[in-house]
């Protein structure tokens, strides 16, 4: 019989499920009483908000995909969700949805318990790495929980069958495994086993698998069972395996044997190895220490038993000695006795155990070794070069004494007694270059470098250097040596071989410019002066007789000049005695320097002008010498300017201390190479027959000498067919 509209009322109200109406996009459209607990303060708010705004973020794609898959094909779907409530922590629900009409109808059962506990296992099974699986046997159905698809790194959504379970499984263990399922559902009986497994991404895992039957009327209906990650465990356990097999081989490759001595007794208890190496009797169980005494060499016999005091009083529980026993063969041999005491409440030692190891062979070695090591050292202290041999890590292991005295000057160190990296005490210049060259000697390569360095006392040394790569049985490299092999005597005397050849070919090329210039300066003149006299002898025209005067002078005037200017050159260095300083408006001086060449620019045709300076700046100077210097590079500058300008300009307003002046032509310029050498005396950038300008080549060299002289300085930029602009510096009045 179906509900009366008054009992169902009553049924919706008082029941304990939680009842909602909503749209498919979740807005919610009525709710029964039960669903207050879920938003109290938003009850009469409620209708028309979404059960999304009430539910925790993660569960909001699983509300929206749950939706979504309602349709009349699947009309009913269930889901829990979580609702986070603030006086009662956290209300997990499981929904029933039913589609009705485009409207979803939900009933939601409290499932806050089961949803603590599901969260609790989920937790745990992400730190142990452990998951859960059962097998429905009747309907063949797998089902792995998530923490089983995390260890085999398988995505959640793929549906799990015994056959895809199993193919994790190597193919050599493959039907093992799937062999412990058949025998348990056959007899009944739980199961566990360790087995590797290859995960989807590749990965090697050790997993432990635990199987528990559900038997229902003498048949097993279900299997349920646990898988965990155990990798580390098995990788450690099988850690433990590789070093206890280590140390037993590791034991039995030692020549030794385990004695137990107790003291108060005087019994002492010898394993059978411990006998054979010493050639005692092997049926006897015990020996006294007076046997074992008389078997000492007696040089070692005293030392031997001070020590053995010493031991007993110290407070600590390990016990050391060495000295030489006697063999059956009547022979001594280096043996090293290390135990362990135990002591009774009083802290008097009763007991000993331990064993004795046979080290005569590596006595023997270490005395080969170190006699060895001294004749080494002596060949390296008595060596031409400095020495140092490395190990693979860079660390010296031996070094001659002259390098081991700089150690400890300069680092405070003795690499003798304290291993050192030889690139924390080297020198300073010697670093740069080191950790290539070492790296390099370290694949088999030999490297050879010199070095420049400061010495201790301020001089330069030339250092030829070496790293030379040490191979072991194997043509390994285990050791790199270094060598300094001084060779400053020599790179000087190749030094100075070099710079006088240079200086040599200087001179050469000095000579020939000189010769070639005065040659060319002199005889030009000379030559008119004499092919005008005899013309002037037979001329009877009283017009050309007077242009023949007007060649003769000019010839003559440039004779003077010439000469002139050597006689400047040579009184250079004895004109600072005699000086006549005065303070001079620059502006005036530039000005008449610059009227003198006027006329000779407009000859040339090329656009000369003057820029002077507002302020009118004034300078100490000697007014003569100061127009000299001018004059010759406002002489050059028009002299290499066939077409385009000459411009002279005065400017302070970026200075407080300088006056600057630019003569800026657009002639042929200057290649960069030849910026020092225009200031050679004697020297022009075109020389000899191919060169189209006249002069000595010694006006600039002038010229800088004198404004130097003067407390000022010159300088130019030039570009090769463009140009050139010389700047004046000399120190304002202030």
């Amino acid at each position: 019989m179906p509900f009366t509209l008054k009992q169902f009322g009553i049924l919706t109200e008082k029941t304990l499920l939680f009842l909602f109406i909503m749209k498919k996009d979740g807005q919610v459209v009525a709710f029964n009483n039960r669903c207050k607990v879920l938003f109290p303060n938003e009850c009469e708010r409620i209708k028309g908000k979404y059960i999304t705004d009430f539910i925790i973020d993660e569960d909001v794609p699983i509300f929206m995909k749950a939706i979504s898959k309602l349709s009349i094909d699947n009309p009913i779907i269930n889901e829990s969700f979580t609702f986070p409530l603030s006086r009662i922590g956290v209300l997990s629900l499981k929904f029933d949805f039913t589609l009705h009409n485009d409207l979803v109808y939900v009933a939601g059962i409290d499932t806050t318990e089961e949803y603590k506990e599901h969260r609790a296992l989920i937790t745990i099974s992400k730190l142990t790495k452990t998951g859960a699986w059962y097998f429905d046997v009747i309907n063949k159905e797998m089902y792995w929980t998530k923490g089983c698809y995390l260890i085999k790194e398988l995505d959640p959504d793929t549906p799990m069958t015994r056959d895809l379970g199993a193919s994790f499984y190597p193919k050599e263990s493959r039907e093992r495994v799937e062999n412990y399922l058949s025998t348990l559902i056959e007899g009944k009986k739980p199961y566990e086993y360790t087995e590797k497994i290859i995960t989807k991404k590749g990965n090697e895992k050790w997993v432990k698998v635990v199987a528990q039957p559900i038997i229902y009327r003498n048949e097993v209906v279900y299997v349920n069972g646990t898988i965990a990650d155990v990798t580390d465990r098995h990788n450690y356990i099988e850690k433990l395996k590789y070093n206890e097999e280590i140390k037993h081989l590791a034991l039995k490759g030692i020549q030794s044997g385990l004695f137990d001595y107790k003291i108060e007794e005087n019994k002492i208890f010898y394993s059978r190895d411990f006998k054979r190496m010493l050639d005692l009797p092997t049926d006897e169980d015990y020996f006294t220490e007076e046997t074992y005494r008389d078997m000492i060499h007696p040089e070692d016999l005293n030392n031997a038993l001070q020590r053995k005091e010493d031991a007993l009083k110290n407070n600590d529980q390990h016990y050391y000695n060495h000295y030489r026993l006697r063999d059956k063969n009547g022979d001594y041999k280096h043996y090293e006795v290390h135990g362990f005491r135990i002591k009774n409440e009083n802290g008097k030692t009763i007991r000993m155990i331990g064993n004795l190891i046979n080290v005569h062979q590596k006595k023997l070695n270490e005395k080969i070794i170190e006699e060895n090591k001294k004749r080494l050292q002596a060949m390296v202290n008595n060596g031409m070069d400095y020495i140092v041999l490395l190990n693979t890590k860079g660390e010296i292991l031996m070094t001659d004494k002259d390098s081991i005295k700089t150690i400890k000057r300069d680092f405070n160190v003795d690499p003798t007694e304290t291993t050192s990296l030889f690139i924390d005490v080297m020198p300073v210049n010697f670093k740069p270059s080191f950790a290539d060259n070492f790296n390099e000697a370290l694949k088999g390569n030999t490297v050879k470098k010199e070095i420049e360095r400061i010495t201790y006392d301020g001089t330069n040394q030339w250092l030829e250097t070496k790293y030379i790569p040490i191979l072991d049985d194997d043509s390994k490299v285990d050791s790199v040596l270094i060598t300094f092999h001084d060779i400053t005597e020599e790179k000087l005397a190749r030094l100075a071989i070099k710079q006088a050849h240079i200086k040599e070919q200087e001179l050469s090329d000095l000579k020939s410019n000189i010769l070639s210039n005065l040659s060319h300066e002199i005889r030009t003149p000379l030559n008119g002066i004499i092919a005008i006299s005899a013309l002037l002898q037979n001329e009877v025209d009283a017009e050309e007789r007077n242009k023949l005067t007007g060649y003769l002078q000019e010839s003559q005037d440039r004779l003077f000049e010439t000469l002139n200017t050597l006689g400047s050159f040579n009184e250079v260095e004895s004109i600072q005695k005699n000086l006549n300083y005065s303070k001079q408006d620059i502006n005036y001086v530039v000005e008449t320097s610059y009227r003198e060449y006027r006329h000779i620019a407009k000859k040339k045709k090329i656009d000369y002008t003057l820029d002077l300076d507002e302020s009118s700046p004034q300078a100490s100077i000697d007014e003569k010498f100061f127009k000299t210097a001018l004059n010759n590079i406002i002489h050059n500058a028009i002299k290499y300017t066939s077409e385009g300008s000459v411009r002279i300009k005065i400017k302070t307003k970026r200075s407080k201390k300088n006056i600057y002046i630019y003569i800026i032509d657009t002639g042929i310029g200057i290649d960069k190479s030849n910026y020092q050498k225009i200031f050679d005396p004697f020297v022009q950038e075109s020389i000899g027959l191919s060169r189209k300008y006249e002069g000595t080549g010694i006006g600039l060299s002038v010229s800088k000498r004198y404004i130097e002289i003067l407390g000022g300085k010159i300088k130019v930029k030039s570009k090769l067919g463009k140009g050139t602009e010389f700047i004046i510096i000399i120190p304002k009045c202030v």
